[in-house]
């Protein structure tokens, strides 16, 4: 990883990307626009490019807006918030491994506005919208080798029930003990991501989770020290991430994510967020690292 990486087009298009959902947010007075996600969208697309984020450049719009619309709608049932997420979780699942999806950011785009109580789609029409723009830089950065040729192996299907179980689960606890520092979108998108990698291994832990902890606390302290400043806030907290993946050498694009959350609900702007960060994403991770190491040892 280069620090000519500030200076590079990609980073600067994504950049200008988040700056510009900031500034509309502000503007237009509504902090419901904000999807953190895109922030790591772009990145993972125009910085740091996942290979299999960008080898379906059409997934990364249609996917999450889907799921923004579908998690929006969910608002209308007659249930309780734990049950609308536990249903928006499984149904999006479901979909995502109908139309051989492997693009974690869809499930934070669907649990998000549940989470939220989102009922007007303002949230998703602006999904929809910036997550098109991440599609476009999709074509353009994609090279020839990366395009899909319809023979690549897709998840197993116990695989994606267990992680999914385990999501719910997670999430469930959190809302039994009144805990919303444990429920942490862009984490659940890297999980079950991970959990499908067969690779993924325990020395991949510690770098990642320093990476996250601390983009959180960072992210909160840049909070309550400009309190009040969406961009500024927005776009210290971007910068900063960078400098720490730069830092222990791992690209981590969904902790852009991670730093813009303390715009969107009070819990993620608290000083237990970082904990909160740390506790979901250690234990997700040792879960994952343990269950890929029975997977290997049982193959």
């Amino acid at each position: 990883m280069s620090w000519n990486l500030l200076r590079s087009r990609g980073f600067v298009a994504a950049y200008a990307l988040v700056i510009l959902m900031l500034a509309l947010s502000v503007c237009l007075g509504e902090r419901d626009i904000l999807f953190p996600e895109i922030a790591g969208m772009a990145m993972g697309v125009m910085v740091f490019p996942v290979p299999h984020w960008i080898k379906k450049p059409l997934h990364l719009w249609l996917s999450p807006t889907l799921g923004a619309f579908m998690g929006t709608l969910m608002n209308d049932l007659p249930l309780s918030p734990l049950v609308k997420i536990w249903l928006g979780l499984i149904i999006i699942v479901i979909l995502m491994h109908v139309f051989r999806v492997n693009f974690g950011p869809t499930i934070p785009a669907a649990l998000l506005p549940i989470f939220l109580g989102l009922t007007d789609y303002r949230f998703a029409i602006s999904t929809a919208v910036f997550t098109f723009v991440v599609m476009a830089a999709a074509y353009i950065v994609r090279k020839p080798e990366l395009k899909a040729n319809g023979h690549n192996a897709f998840r197993k299907k116990t695989d994606t029930v267990l992680i999914t179980l385990i999501l719910a689960l997670w999430i469930g606890v959190a809302f039994a003990a009144k805990l919303d520092i444990l429920v942490v979108p862009p984490v659940f998108a890297l999980i079950f991501e991970q959990f499908h990698v067969k690779d993924f291994t325990w020395k991949m832990i510690p770098q990642r989770l320093a990476v996250l902890t601390l983009t959180a606390a960072l992210a909160v302290t840049v909070y309550h020290l400009l309190d009040g400043s969406i961009i500024w806030v927005g776009v210290i907290n971007v910068l900063l991430t960078f400098i720490l993946c730069k830092l222990f050498k791992v690209p981590v694009p969904v902790a852009f994510g991670v730093s813009l959350m303390p715009l969107i609900v009070p819990a993620w702007g608290s000083w237990g967020f970082p904990v909160g960060v740390l506790v979901t994403t250690g234990t997700l991770m040792c879960i994952s690292a343990a269950y890929r190491q029975f997977r290997r040892r049982a193959n």
